[in-house]
């Protein structure tokens, strides 16, 4: 299953209906999730006419020019059922014929830290109830200073840690990706352009241990000032997926003891 996620910053204006078009016929995802559409429920009808696809579609609609998420699924393959929605996010159940069922939340958060700590609030209760889920969209808050070039110095905000802190205490995995290091740009020129990776993909272990091959792509940016995040629940290619240390792991009690069981294993050859 392919799942892309969008900050598209406008679903009607004509660069998005070209972009749409273009992302579908290059990496046919099953799934859409778009943010900050500007759409009401009879917009984004308009829209989805001019394409020759039947889609399943769940809309919040944006306040004014502000906001809006779009949930779209392709009919004949899986199928969603939107069981929660508020202005930062949407909650769904992903079904698929002959497979258990997960939870994908398509995230737009808030700007106000605030506000965040309630998307935070009804995540963690979401996740204590046991259910593989994947956490996509833009975030609007980067984790720590890696993830930002230009403007301001990274300093680390009480509000940072509340993000990290939401992390390590439900056990979610920043997944690892390939592409642009950064998802967003603000489009300045000179030493006022800042880049930063507010869109990612996060997950429960028990969503990596029923997707061990997933895939994230940041692709690049397309009429939009965010990258398109393209999420692959089994990865299309024949190699193996580049290991990538998760930080949650050193949370584990486990962790030190499966590392130097590791390390005392006998080795052939070098063992780096």
């Amino acid at each position: 299953m392919r799942i892309l996620a969008w900050n598209c910053r406008g679903a009607a204006k004509p660069a998005f209906i070209s972009s749409f078009r273009r992302l579908f016929q290059i990496h046919s995802p099953e799934i859409y999730l778009l943010y900050k559409t500007r759409l009401s429920s009879r917009g984004l009808g308009r829209v989805l006419r001019r394409f020759e696809v039947d889609w399943e579609s769940y809309v919040v609609e944006s306040q004014g020019l502000s906001g809006g998420i779009v949930a779209l699924c392709k009919r004949g393959g899986a199928t969603i059922d939107v069981f929660h929605n508020c202005s930062q996010q949407v909650l769904m159940i992903i079904s698929v014929p002959n497979a258990a069922q997960w939870v994908l939340s398509g995230v737009y958060a808030s700007t106000d830290h605030r506000t965040r700590r309630v998307l935070w609030d009804e995540l963690t209760h979401l996740i204590a109830q046991g259910f593989p889920t994947a956490i996509v969209g833009d975030f609007n808050y980067i984790l720590e200073g890696s993830e930002k070039r230009g403007g301001r110095a990274f300093t680390d905000t009480v509000d940072r840690k509340e993000f990290r802190d939401f992390l390590s205490r439900n056990g979610l995995v920043d997944l690892c990706f390939s592409g642009p290091q950064f998802t967003w740009c603000n489009n300045q020129s000179g030493r006022a352009r800042v880049w930063e990776r507010l869109d990612r993909a996060i997950a429960s272990t028990d969503w990596l241990t029923r997707f061990p091959s997933y895939r994230v792509s940041q692709l690049p940016r397309i009429a939009s000032d965010h990258c398109p995040l393209l999420i692959s629940t089994v990865s299309g290619s024949s190699h193996q997926r580049p290991f990538c240390f998760e930080k949650v792991w050193l949370s584990l009690p486990q962790s030190w003891d499966i590392v130097r069981g590791a390390w005392s294993l006998p080795v052939r050859g070098d063992p780096m």
